[in-house]
């Protein structure tokens, strides 16, 4: 009886680290139809669709990338200034929501064939700082966004390995259903 209070003998095992971000080790294609999207996710990260407007997250850790799509009415950004407009719309907006946000770098460029902006930054994301990639891509009809957030010693790791790839894999039409 005692062999089995004890647990056999075996040395008692650390708990799993789960703020620790995981390596995608590969990619699987993700498409929601209904929002006009397909990307690659990150193989090894937990996915959860989500209710719109959030499409869906992709965690590992403390490491997340938000998918969200914004139906638009208005006409959307395409020459460099509207985009320019868009971008400091964008800032303004998170300086005033955060008081803590600090631009890393903001620009206009192209996501899935179609006008973007990308905002590097420092933030604060539920009483926690966070270096974050913001990609606003402007097409069929919506503002589609693709938020990806990580401590700031973890951003470094993930932003070519991971947050880049996810956008540049972005296909983006009209959505279905």
């Amino acid at each position: 009886m005692a062999a089995l209070v004890s647990g056999c003998g075996n040395k008692r095992q650390p708990p799993p680290v789960i703020t620790t971000t995981n390596q995608p080790f590969g990619f699987l294609p993700q498409a929601i139809p209904t929002a006009g999207l397909t990307f690659q996710r990150p193989r090894q990260w937990r996915y959860v669709p989500g209710q719109a407007p959030l499409l869906a997250t992709m965690t590992s850790g403390l490491t997340t990338i938000a998918v969200w799509r914004y139906p638009r009415t208005e006409p959307l950004p395409t020459t460099d200034a509207e985009l320019a407009t868009a971008r400091d719309a964008l800032v303004a907006a998170a300086k005033a929501r955060d008081p803590s946000f600090q631009v890393i770098k903001a620009k206009g460029t192209r996501a899935a064939h179609h006008p973007a902006v990308v905002i590097i930054a420092n933030e604060t994301i539920s009483g926690q700082p966070r270096e974050v990639r913001s990609t606003h891509v402007y097409g069929e009809g919506a503002e589609i966004v693709f938020d990806a957030f990580a401590p700031r010693n973890v951003y470094p790791q993930v932003e070519d390995t991971v947050f880049r790839p996810v956008v540049r894999s972005l296909e983006l039409g009209k959505p279905k259903g």
